[in-house]
């Protein structure tokens, strides 16, 4: 049975404190992040789009989706994606994750199962959901709504919640969040 399409999502809304500069900046494949997520997205999906902040004027060409909600946290973005589209289903990537690939995205995409809330990964120590790498599908748009009219904010918490397909992928670096200049430095060492 064919699977209804994806449109990306590349999460760059991150204030980048901790980092100290946008990490969606760094460059780890000859580009800045956020670009490089943007062009493997269209491998797999419609459209792809960059969920953002205003304040960091994200060229209109990565189709930047604003923040519109009043509280940090990268469901936010989720949820301003669906805003936006609530008929979609959504592969999203967070801009810190500097070891997604081709082969990661083709396997998320091969093991989906559009019949749950959403397909994941378990994260690197394989016991919890990862849902800054996830093809979230269009029915899970209601259930984040009243997840976050309930107070939740947490995008793993909801994963916990709710009926999701949890995926190991082979090589736990693909989870690796570069958040620190250390984390930085560990990349590149």
């Amino acid at each position: 049975m064919k699977q209804s399409p994806l449109n990306g999502l590349v999460l760059a809304g991150g204030r980048s404190s901790r980092m100290g500069s946008d990490k969606g900046l760094i460059q780890y494949h000859a580009m800045p992040q956020r670009e490089y997520l943007f062009h493997l997205l269209h491998k797999f999906c419609q459209q792809v789009f960059t969920s953002c902040r205003k304040e960091q004027n994200v060229p209109a060409a990565f189709n930047p989706v604003y923040d519109k909600f009043d509280f940090e946290s990268p469901l936010n973005g989720i949820l301003s994606a669906f805003e936006t589209n609530p008929k979609t289903n959504w592969l999203v990537v967070a801009v810190d994750m500097p070891n997604i690939t081709e082969d990661v995205l083709t396997y998320l995409c091969t093991h989906r199962d559009d019949t749950k809330v959403a397909t994941c990964f378990y994260d690197s120590d394989g016991k919890l959901p990862e849902p800054l790498l996830t093809i979230w599908e269009a029915p899970a748009f209601p259930l984040l709504q009243k997840f976050v009219q309930k107070g939740g904010i947490s995008p793993r918490e909801f994963l916990i919640a709710n009926d999701c397909m949890k995926l190991t992928f082979p090589d736990a670096r693909v989870h690796m969040n570069v958040n620190t200049p250390d984390d930085l430095q560990k990349l590149k060492t």
